[in-house]
């Protein structure tokens, strides 16, 4: 499974890059705004340090008029820029649109495998359950995954399935076990998976460190 960021922070980029976990960086409106630019702008400087993984940046638009106008605005940032498109009826027309011209889309907001089958069906280049946000609504969002997974493995969908809105370690690995092709999580959560079991952590490397200098054997090379 890949590991995607959901970050447009470029120092939080760039420390999980040189710890060898970054795969793609998955970005909002509410996170590129943030940033204090244009969202263009920001996508587009993301796109420039990280030329070879895929930046995904979100439309706002609500009609397949409008989305498509702001799609081909976002995707001008850089051509490994994947337009964020959300999982509704307009959306799913913009997804068909978009396909025939070249330009790959993540279909965003899905909450159902109803949902991410039929914006498969439509040419999403992946698709983003919110399997965090599932329970929330009456659903196992864990159950969904994994559904969404049978189907697809069932399927000819050239669609990857990205699992969205972790908020604990465990759920890297649980998003693992029921199908996920790829995770995306804040930054936050990729750290608290070395911080969360820190003391115990740190106390066998104080005891390591104890006995170590105890009897000096690795400090004479022995």
């Amino acid at each position: 499974m890949k590991l995607f960021a959901d970050t447009a922070d470029m120092a939080e980029l760039t420390e999980l890059e040189e710890m060898g976990l970054l795969a793609g960086i998955t970005t909002n409106p509410s996170l590129s705004s943030k940033e204090g630019a244009d969202v263009v702008e920001t996508i587009s400087k993301l796109s420039r340090r990280f030329p070879n993984i895929p930046v995904l940046a979100q439309v706002v638009a609500v009609t397949k008029e409008e989305i498509m106008e702001q799609a081909k605005s976002i995707r001008s940032a850089g051509d490994n820029v994947v337009v964020k498109v959300p999982a509704t009826a307009e959306g799913i027309k913009a997804i068909r649109a978009l396909k025939e011209m070249g330009i790959k889309t993540c279909a965003t907001t899905i909450l159902t495998s109803a949902q991410a089958m039929l914006c498969a069906h439509a040419g999403a280049a992946y698709v983003a359950p919110y399997t965090g946000q599932n329970d929330c609504i009456g659903y196992h969002g864990l159950d969904t995954l994994q559904e969404i997974a049978e189907v697809f493995a069932s399927s000819d969908y050239e669609t990857e399935i990205l699992a969205a809105s972790i908020e604990k370690p465990q759920e890297f690995v649980d998003y693992a076990v029921h199908g996920a092709d790829i995770t995306t999580a804040p930054y936050h959560v990729f750290m608290d998976v070395f911080q969360m079991p820190m003391p115990l952590t740190q106390y066998y490397i104080d005891n390591f460190y104890r006995d170590w200098t105890a009897n000096g054997a690795y400090l004479k090379g022995k």
